[in-house]
């Protein structure tokens, strides 16, 4: 079978149809068959509970580190009832009962987990709990106003009485699940807003916890890959004969772009494969960063616009302003760089196909391999690990395709592992940005208008390929479109640039971006001003309560209104994104030319209801990392049509002696949760440290990674 990279993955980005996976992570271990305890009774699609009182409880969502398969478990727990201690995790199998209910496909992405599947978890957790109820009221003859659910028993305030729930399941099972079901008032949860230990965490730490490159299988047979170098260029031929004395060899078998090497272990795979003489086709041999650069400012010079959002007057920023200023910022293309390489386990055999991957998009997965082996979709079961890493990268399931088809062809298991040089070389990457951004200002100094020109390749084209048209790919505009700041007039323009290179999401998707962009921009003009940037934001939200507290709790724990210690300098960024406000201050002092110490990151963060303080801020902490990284060090270049970086050495990420204090403070609103918090930490991590490096040295930097300047961050 010959594919073509580009091909397969506009083959992958058919993401509707049915669903998804078969496996299960139970009691806290990965990929295990997920098949009911016969004691076990069904008591809706997310609840079974067994004659031993175990609750079994489905998790939907995809575990790579935001402690997801914690906190959504925990929200049904704790409507329900359950003895925490005593719940059983399970992945979900493939039914639409598991969908993310607001996009309607199962995935893990984009911080909907938490917002999305909230209101559905309490809903699950408190129609069973009165079903349970109900039943222990029937038995006992008795009002079930009457009755609570604690620690998975049912009792009965006024005598004591007392039913396991386990004695109750299946009396429960056959009630009419509530319309309606009344839910706890805060009062009576204990578990949603606390902070719970992982239930993954000890597994990790002892070593037994499942990820993708931790599957064993009867029989499994191990693959070592290589794909052409150049975007969208195939295989033109390759020698096998030259190996074939290779010890443990068992195959050389062809995917898309190009060739997997099956043996007995991966060392045997992979030195056959370093000997096996492949001759590639070149391919969009012109690209480079260079001529991509130009690309870029060919679009943002020209006329071919697309406009998204108009607020006011669309034409308000040629009107003549008292003032009228701009400045361009530009994004880096990042790799996502995750810990575990790509890597899938997979065995195709007479009666379906049975894949075992660390993936973010189970459905898809299903339906690219069911479209492949041409299978009825219940013939291809997905078992989902543990992720270590992913950030949008393993929606996108290439790395599944080529394990099928290496299976198939040698009639066995086979786990397909990519090297960091594969994995780094052939990511999907986040896009560059190229951002005008325009202001229009009064004889009084007051921001009047504000126009954006941004120029980006597709975000959405491989993971949610409706959403985007030819001209248009709402996610590139993320960060720009739901401004809170008060502008009379907002104009935004978008470019849809096409190029070879894959592009698709990485956490912070448009925001990271176009905040970076908005927040310089924003702090620029209060200099010119003569404003402090936390006043001038002010102003700009006047009249927005819960913003106004977000920014008012980062600058209160900054200490923003009292001088800075000697030497020091703060810069300070606001936003919204993922539906979570967030504020963060960055503390700096320059301790020689080039080399910038940052002393502690402060955040505030208002995701609406804090599920797990802990977990939360974890999730904030670490994108701090992140946009650490995406600020000083990181950034993925091009030549002759192919990525330049493929290690750790040339794609460098923050290390842990150069890691600041980081102080998270949550701002509880009070709300449902409105926001995420798994993608957001990075984002005003970048504006905040620029704008920090502006006001230790009066130079502004525009343009990403700040090691184009010579920046280096201090350790120690």
């Amino acid at each position: 079978m010959k594919h073509s990279r580009r091909e397969f993955l506009i083959s992958t980005s058919f993401a509707a149809g049915s669903l998804l996976i078969y496996g299960a992570w139970t009691n806290h271990e990965a990929c295990v068959e997920a098949a009911p305890a016969a004691a076990d009774t069904v008591l809706n699609a997310w609840v079974r509970i067994g004659r031993d009182n175990t609750v079994t409880i489905i998790s939907s969502q995809a575990e790579m580190g935001q402690g997801i398969q914690t906190t959504l478990p925990a929200v049904l727990a704790d409507e329900l009832g359950a003895d925490w201690t005593r719940v059983r995790l399970e992945n979900a199998p493939a039914d639409p009962a598991y969908r993310n209910p607001r996009i309607n496909w199962q995935f893990t992405g984009n911080s909907e987990s938490t917002t999305a599947f909230f209101d559905l978890m309490r809903e699950m957790g408190a129609s069973g709990r009165e079903m349970l109820i109900g039943t222990a009221a029937a038995r006992w003859k008795v009002d079930p106003e009457t009755c609570v659910a604690e620690r998975s028993t049912v009792i009965h305030r006024p005598t004591g009485r007392r039913a396991a729930f386990g004695s109750l399941a299946t009396g429960a099972a056959t009630s009419t699940p509530p319309t309606k079901p009344r839910l706890k008032n805060a009062a009576q949860l204990t578990l949603i807003g606390k902070a719970l230990p992982r239930v993954e965490n000890v597994a990790k730490v002892n070593g037994t916890a499942i990820f993708g490159m931790d599957v064993t299988v009867p029989g499994m047979l191990y693959a070592a890959v290589k794909t052409n170098p150049t975007f969208g260029g195939k295989v033109l031929a390759y020698d096998k004969k030259s190996i074939q004395g290779f010890p443990g060899l068992m195959d050389v078998v062809e995917i898309p772009n190009g060739v997997a090497v099956v043996a007995k272990s991966y060392w045997q795979a992979q030195n056959a494969l370093a000997a096996l003489p492949i001759q590639f086709e070149s391919l969009n041999t012109a690209l480079s960063s260079e001529t991509l650069r130009a690309q870029y400012q060919a679009a943002l010079a020209g006329d071919a616009w697309h406009t998204p959002h108009v607020a006011g007057d669309p034409d308000a920023i040629n009107k003549g302003f008292a003032t009228t200023f701009s400045e361009i910022y530009e994004s880096q293309f990042l790799a996502h760089a995750t810990m575990e390489p790509m890597n899938c386990t997979a065995h195709v055999t007479a009666n379906g196909c049975d894949v075992w991957a660390p993936t973010q998009g189970q459905e898809m997965a299903q339906t690219v391999v069911s479209q492949l082996l041409t299978l009825p979709k219940e013939k291809v079961r997905i078992n989902r690990t543990l992720l270590g890493g992913g950030f949008g990268r393993r929606l996108v399931p290439d790395f599944v395709v080529q394990a099928v088809l290496a299976s198939k062809a040698v009639g066995a298991p086979v786990k397909v592992i990519w090297s960091r040089e594969e994995d780094m070389q052939h990511d999907i990457y986040r896009p560059a940005v190229l951002h005008r951004v325009t202001a229009g200002v009064d004889e009084f100094g007051r921001l009047q208008a504000m126009a954006h020109k941004l120029v980006s390749p597709s975000i959405l084209q491989f993971v949610y390929p409706p959403a985007v048209t030819d001209t248009y790919d709402p996610s590139c505009c993320e960060g720009v479109l739901e401004m809170r700041y008060r502008i009379p007039n907002v104009r935004v323009d978008f470019h849809l640039l096409k190029t070879t290179v894959p592009t698709s999401v990485l956490r912070t998707t448009g925001y990271g971006p176009n905040v970076f962009a908005l927040e310089s921009f924003v702090d620029e003009l209060a200099h010119r001003k003569g404003q402090d940037p936390y006043r001038y934001r002010r102003e700009l939200l006047s009249g927005d309560a819960r913003a106004l507290k977000v920014l008012d709790c980062a600058a209160e724990k900054a200490n923003w209104t009292s001088v800075a210690p000697p030497g020091r300098y703060r810069g300070i960024a606001f936003c919204e994104a993922f539906r979570t406000l967030t504020a963060h201050v960055v503390e700096i002092s320059i301790p020689k030319e080039g080399l910038v110490k940052i002393h502690r990151v402060i955040c505030a963060v208002d995701p609406g209801t804090v599920l797990d303080p802990g977990i939360s801020a974890n999730s904030i902490e670490g994108g701090v990392a992140w946009g650490l990284s995406c600020a000083f060090l990181s950034e993925i270049t091009f030549d002759d049509g192919r990525t330049v970086e493929n290690n750790w050495h040339d794609y460098q990420v923050l290390r842990m002696p150069a890691m600041p204090p980081v102080e998270v403070h949550f701002v509880d609103s009070g709300a449902r949760p409105l926001g995420g918090v798994g993608e957001v930490g990075p984002v005003t991590v970048l504006p905040a440290l620029t704008n920090a490096i502006f006001a230790a040295t009066g130079k502004r930097y525009r343009s990403l990674p700040l090691s184009r300047y010579g920046l280096r961050i201090a350790e120690g």
